[in-house]
């Protein structure tokens, strides 16, 4: 790093960091000052569109004037190396104040915000919206007065890709819904982030918290930031209202501007007696205090340089007296009836009797002096009329073209320099879109006047996302300086879900860099869901006719024994009726063959077997207690054999019909599975033997 900046800021000592650049304290040799230096970090020095967007954003901060924002006083390179200079705060930033005290009091929160209302109205006056509002931008100096820092500069650094690193972090926790997802910036995005400042400033902890940037912007997009007082209960509902207000998803529902928050806020300061759980007033001032020792005592402070201030203004003071007694002195002469010392001097002459020669002498010494004194004078004059430069007024140039403004310039006998040249999306080609002096600043002739030419428009290609996932799609568009605009979605018979079908404009095109490109990502095939027939006690082809006829395929046909079921007829489907299947599946079937043929048993013994060692058969009911709901209940029951399963019955009922008796047949110990609405129910074993 540089020991001085273009032959005038002398870098005394590193102060901060942050995620784009480094902080320096150092001195202007020029005005014998202290002033802060900000030091682009390299990554971005690399890229000319940020530091085109860079330069313009800084000379559009420099323009705003006002006690609660850090003045930027100039800018530069030196070298390759891109510099802020900007007011030396001596104090802390916000993000310090509340790790030290946990959360703030109530009073305090609210002076805190009233002055960064104050900075920010100033700023939204002047068409500038400050995008990153968070603690760590927002200092303190040793009078408790806030100082707002870096206007204008988040809008530098809005294209770059967003990573997972302490400084994204930190501004994503503070983005509003808008700027999470890609949307439309303006006055009320920094309102939002003031409320969770706010919030932060109250609770002493943000609202949302995520192991990533991504996590915590979509908790902003699709989360509602809680009230203050769930986590602080001293915390009056005329805090969370104003809390609530700010932080509103919906742009046109938070409040107009920042200064209604004032006057909500001022009004609440105001009647203190609407305050439940206030904090207790000592507690205030031991932080106060706390605060002030902290501030005494902090690395920004310099003693010597206040003293050397303070001693310049006295002597500054002592020339100006000497100054106006010299102007009085000189008035009593011009006023005095006197006369000269000259003939103040012969008239002594005469009393003390000098001769006629003498007289003489003394005369022409005096005419000669007289001549020589008007003399002097008349040249006096004729040299200050001489050197002396007429001043002129500084005109307005902004938005005037080049040639035109050049020929102001040089009219008024000024000098017309072109200081570097940018893409502006305001400002057309060939167009000033900033001037280094203000309007009506009044300059001697031959001054130099600096300006910025705009290139116009910086146009850049599309690139190509069709049949890209959304989140590369994302990552590309911010890498050609382009950003998400409306996603919709569709289904697709080709594209697969999650990919990009199309986009707005289209691949290759060419556009404004920061314009919204439109896609289209895909939902997969459209899935339909058809209502299930029953086609048990049907023959073969008026069952597969019907299956055809809701879109369903013919699936594999199988043959079984049924006791139930006559012989050629659906015994089985594979999916049960009056339950929605999807459209193009494949239904199996089972055909009865009849009863199975089996050799009559004998009388069963007292174990239950036949005179030939066969179980015996015998009857049992299966009673099922009916679920308590609205509608058809479609009741499905299947036998449980070694090799197969049997449909022993398939009917609609309603919840009027419960307990619902099966009369069932069987032999042995046999079990049954109970599906009602395709759900599984259970399974009850049965002892046909008892």
């Amino acid at each position: 790093m540089k020991k001085i900046l273009n032959g005038r800021y002398e870098i005394i000592e590193e102060i901060g960091s942050g995620g784009m650049a480094y902080v320096y304290k150092a001195k202007c040799n020029v005005l014998n000052r202290f002033v802060g230096v900000k030091v682009l970090k390299e990554e971005f020095v690399n890229d000319q569109d940020f530091v085109d967007k860079f330069k313009q954003e800084s000379m559009s901060a420099a323009r705003l004037n006002h006690k609660n924002i850090v003045n930027v006083y100039d800018t530069g390179i030196d070298e390759g190396v891109y510099y802020i200079v900007m007011e030396l705060v001596e104090g802390i930033s916000l993000n310090e104040l509340i790790k030290q005290e946990e959360k703030l009091s109530i009073e305090q929160s609210i002076d805190i915000v009233i002055q960064i209302c104050e900075a920010l109205s100033h700023a939204h006056g002047n068409g500038l919206i400050h995008r990153d509002i968070k603690p760590h931008n927002i200092l303190i100096d040793k009078n408790n007065q806030v100082k707002v820092a870096d206007f204008g500069i988040a809008r530098a650094v809005t294209n770059k890709t967003m990573t997972n690193n302490d400084n994204t972090m930190g501004s994503v926790n503070y983005f509003s819904p808008e700027q999470a997802r890609g949307g439309y910036i303006d006055e009320k995005s920094d309102i939002y982030s003031l409320g969770i400042v706010f919030y932060e400033m109250l609770t002493g902890q943000l609202p949302f918290k995520g192991e990533s940037p991504i996590s915590v912007a979509l908790k902003h997009v699709n989360e509602f930031v809680p009230a203050p007082s769930v986590v602080n209960n001293n915390i009056p509902p005329y805090i969370d209202e104003v809390v609530s207000k700010c932080t509103n998803k919906k742009q046109s529902l938070r409040y107009d501007s920042v200064d209604q928050i004032i006057f909500d806020l001022r009004k609440i300061k105001g009647n203190r007696d609407i305050y439940t759980g206030w904090n207790d007033r000592s507690e205030d001032k031991e932080k106060s205090e706390a605060l002030s020792r902290f501030l005494s005592e902090s690395s920004y402070s310099n003693s010597k340089d206040t003293e050397h201030r303070r001693e310049s203004k006295s002597k500054d003071r002592i020339k100006k007296k000497k100054k106006e007694n010299l102007v009085e002195d000189a008035s009593k002469d011009e006023n005095s009836k006197e006369s000269p010392a000259g003939f103040n001097l012969i008239k002594t002459m005469k009393n003390d009797g000098m001769t006629e020669k003498m007289k003489y002498s003394v005369l022409a010494v005096i005419a000669a002096l007289a001549v020589t004194i008007i003399l002097s004078i008349g040249a006096m004059n004729f040299i200050r009329g001489y050197l002396t430069v007429p001043e002129v007024e500084v005109p307005d140039l902004i938005g005037v073209d080049k040639e035109t403004a050049q020929n102001t310039i040089e009219d008024l006998g000024l000098k017309f320099v072109v200081k570097d040249t940018m893409h502006s999306d305001e400002f057309e080609e060939g167009i000033v879109m900033n001037q280094n002096m203000r309007v009506g600043e009044k300059l001697k002739e031959g001054f130099p006047i600096e300006v910025i030419i705009s290139l116009g428009e910086r146009l850049v290609s599309v690139p190509d996302i069709v049949h890209k996932y959304s989140n590369e799609a994302m990552v590309l568009l911010n890498e050609n300086g382009l950003i998400s605009g409306e996603v919709t979605y569709e289904f697709s018979d080709t594209v697969p879900w999650g990919l990009v079908i199309r986009q707005s404009p289209s691949a290759d095109s060419t556009i404004r860099a920061g314009e919204e490109v439109d896609y289209v990502l895909s939902k997969g095939q459209e899935v339909e869901y058809v209502m299930m027939p029953n086609v048990v006690g049907r023959s073969l082809s008026e069952a597969e006719t019907l299956l055809q006829s809701r879109g369903f395929q013919l699936g594999e046909v199988t043959y079984r024994p049924s006791e139930e079921i006559q012989e050629d007829l659906v015994s089985y489907q594979s999916h049960p009726a009056s339950t929605e299947v999807e459209q193009g599946t494949t239904i199996s079937l089972v055909i009865s063959t009849g009863p199975e043929e089996q050799e009559e048993p004998g009388e069963p013994d007292e174990n239950g077997q036949g005179d030939n060692g066969t179980p015996g058969t015998g009857y049992a009911q299966l009673i099922i207690n009916l679920p308590d709901e609205e509608g058809q209940l479609s009741i499905f029951v299947e036998r449980i054999l070694e090799d197969q399963r049997q449909v022993v019955y398939q009917e609609t009922h309603y919840k009027e019909d419960d307990p619902l008796v099966i009369n069932l047949e069987g032999f042995g110990v046999q079990k049954f599975e109970i599906f009602i609405n395709s759900d599984f129910y259970g399974i009850e074993e049965i002892n046909f033997g008892d």
